[in-house]
């Protein structure tokens, strides 16, 4: 039999110990990989690297956010038009656009449904300008609606366009996914209303609503009006348009369209139509006066109007 004398025990035993190391050193080589892949699929890369280094932002809190919705508008007569092969190819062209802007203005990629994507701003890290980052976001992805529609306008038939809100508020942040399944977000009532407030968009026929708690927070550089109340069964909030692009009488369409707004939610019906007459014809194209004036024109003579 052959002997293992004491050196070579030492020296086997010193090997074997280095290439333990050197596996383990590989483990976690690859996993530090594996989570920098799956965090930068809803952070930024310098976020990852942040979150790698302190993990235990991501366990689940109470804090205040900012959420975008947005809604892409005519999906279904898109993919109608385009078929599945096409349909696949645009909608991955749009929400590579649409994603983009969210990271570039440190927001959190939260989900991508379908023909909705959702961003999110104030977690895991704290930024007080929260409000502000999903604003620009929100502005940045109307921004990018000419170049996608020149991109696609030799296939489809119509432009596509953008519905997008954005709300502010509190919400439980965390990972609302399962062990198999990663997914960073919000959950609450911020996220029942960020929602409503996208569905309304159509209601007031713009491209982009905030709610009250949002305009609170922007400073002059932002250009908005307040379109009405939004109620639902379980909450109610101020709207106001975010103007992406705002004409230079902005300020004077923004002070007679409030006006009209004021005597309309007085029940003052006739000054309101008088007033919006008066705006339409100066802005025939402003959209959220043609529906104020049509709402009033469908209520009943003698009923002051309803939200």
């Amino acid at each position: 039999d052959l002997q293992i004398t004491e050196v070579e025990a030492i020296l086997v035993e010193l090997l074997s110990t280095s290439v333990a190391a050197g596996l383990a050193r590989l483990e976690h080589e690859k996993a530090a990989v594996e989570a920098r892949v799956l965090f930068e699929q809803f952070f930024t890369p310098e976020l990852s690297q942040q979150l790698q280094a302190q993990p235990d932002l991501l366990l689940g809190k109470d804090t205040e956010v900012t959420l975008l919705f947005c809604d892409i508008r005519g999906f279904s007569a898109v993919s109608e038009q385009l078929g599945a092969r096409l349909t696949i190819d645009w909608i991955h062209d749009v929400m590579e656009s649409l994603s983009t802007c969210i990271a570039e203005h440190n927001g959190v990629l939260v989900d991508t449904l379908g023909d909705r994507l959702i961003g999110m701003w104030g977690a895991p890290v704290d930024r007080p300008d929260h409000a502000k980052l999903a604003c620009r976001a929100a502005i940045g992805m109307i921004e990018q609606l000419p170049a996608i529609n020149r991109r696609w306008q030799s296939i489809l038939s119509t432009p596509m366009d953008l519905g997008i809100a954005v709300h502010t508020g509190s919400a439980r942040v965390g990972n609302i996914g399962s062990t198999r399944k990663f997914k960073y977000g919000p959950l609450g009532s911020t996220v029942h209303l960020a929602a409503q407030i996208e569905s309304a968009t159509r209601q007031w026929s713009t491209r982009v609503l905030i709610s009250d708690a949002t305009e609170k927070q922007l400073d002059e550089t932002f250009s908005t009006r307040r379109l009405g109340q939004l109620d639902d069964s379980q909450l109610s909030t101020p709207v106001y348009e975010l103007a992406a692009d705002p004409p230079d009488d902005w300020p004077d369409t923004k002070r007679r369209y409030e006006t009209a707004l004021d005597s309309y939610e007085g029940g003052d019906l006739p000054t309101a139509t008088r007033l919006l007459a008066k705006l339409l014809a100066d802005r025939p194209s402003d959209r959220p006066a043609l529906q104020m004036l049509s709402r009033i024109n469908a209520t009943p003579p003698g009923r002051s109007r309803t939200n």
